[in-house]
């Protein structure tokens, strides 16, 4: 049985600037039908690994697969089979929407067999010159450009970026219906909370390293839940750090507020010797977990579902 190569393998890449190493030596691998997040803040090196990606930079050394296509030797063969939204939009500002998408559309040399879906799904502004678009609709137009060709693989360079909240759930929406076609979707971002609505895998850079590459739903036992117990009868926070799981215990008008990773079982166990007279849980955000990585450079490193 033949064993199908990930549609995006990137081994050991790096790409230094003079003495400036913008990437040092990751490795990721997307599987077909994934949409894959690539996590970390402004100057990461996000952008240089998916410019190395489409070969708009070379990389200082490594090696990167697309489609099982090497992305330096076969990058006409590949950019056909791509949709790419940069992190910027910059559009020729004299030319008219439905203009720069006629050029875009011959550029790739495929037909725009999905232009009329999207420009109604995004509400997308085709007769005024780009030059007096907003980011937003600057924003939309890449989006259209990005996808309107019906592309094998996306890449996608902060895509939410100046969409408003309505527009970034239509967004999601139609990336989960992407993926149902099949399409393989990687995202870039600084913000948790756009790529955990539909991603099912993260990688983690930080100061051009892979940190960690996991299953969202690993990250979100790793950020735990967040609960407020009022008891009736006396209770020490000491007590209350002691249970399995329990920490960051604080006080605060007779009730205490703790968070809670992994099983609840220990907790609830314990709760029951007490009485208690309110009981609040939460799941705690992802965004938490996602600064540790960046506060704390000694955090476990693991590279779970890196297959």
């Amino acid at each position: 049985m033949t064993v199908q190569e990930p549609v995006i393998v990137i081994d050991n890449l790096h790409k230094s600037y003079g003495k400036v190493q913008a990437v040092k030596g990751i490795s990721m691998r997307v599987e077909q039908g994934e949409i894959f997040g690539f996590l970390g803040p402004n100057g990461a090196g996000k952008t240089t690994t998916i410019r190395c990606m489409l070969d708009v930079i070379r990389p200082t050394s490594g090696t990167l697969r697309v489609l099982g296509l090497d992305a330096q030797r076969d990058k006409m063969a590949l950019h056909q089979r791509i949709g790419y939204l940069p992190g910027d939009v910059r559009l020729p500002g004299q030319m008219t929407g439905k203009q720069v998408i006629n050029y875009f559309s011959r550029l790739q040399g495929r037909e725009p067999v999905l232009l009329d879906d999207l420009v109604a799904r995004f509400d997308v502004e085709l007769k005024r010159q780009l030059k007096g678009y907003s980011k937003g609709m600057r924003q939309k137009i890449g989006v259209v450009l990005a996808f309107m060709c019906d592309p094998d693989v996306l890449i996608l360079d902060e895509p939410t970026s100046g969409l408003d909240p309505l527009l970034q759930r239509t967004f999601n929406e139609f990336l989960l219906q992407e993926q149902a076609r099949g399409k393989t979707i990687f995202m870039s971002s600084h913000i948790m909370s756009d790529v955990e609505k539909v991603c099912q895998r993260v990688a983690v850079i930080r100061k051009g390293e892979i940190v960690t590459i996991e299953e969202v739903e690993k990250l979100r036992q790793k950020a735990g839940q967040r609960v407020t117990v009022e008891f009736g009868d006396a209770v020490s926070p000491d007590d209350l750090s002691r249970i399995p799981g329990v920490s960051m215990v604080t006080s605060h008008n007779h009730a205490y507020h703790f968070n809670v990773g992994g099983s609840m079982d220990a907790l609830i166990k314990a709760l029951s010797r007490h009485e208690v007279l309110r009981l609040q849980a939460e799941e705690a955000p992802l965004e938490e977990v996602f600064l540790k990585f960046y506060e704390n450079p000694q955090v476990e490193t693991t590279t779970t579902g890196t297959r």
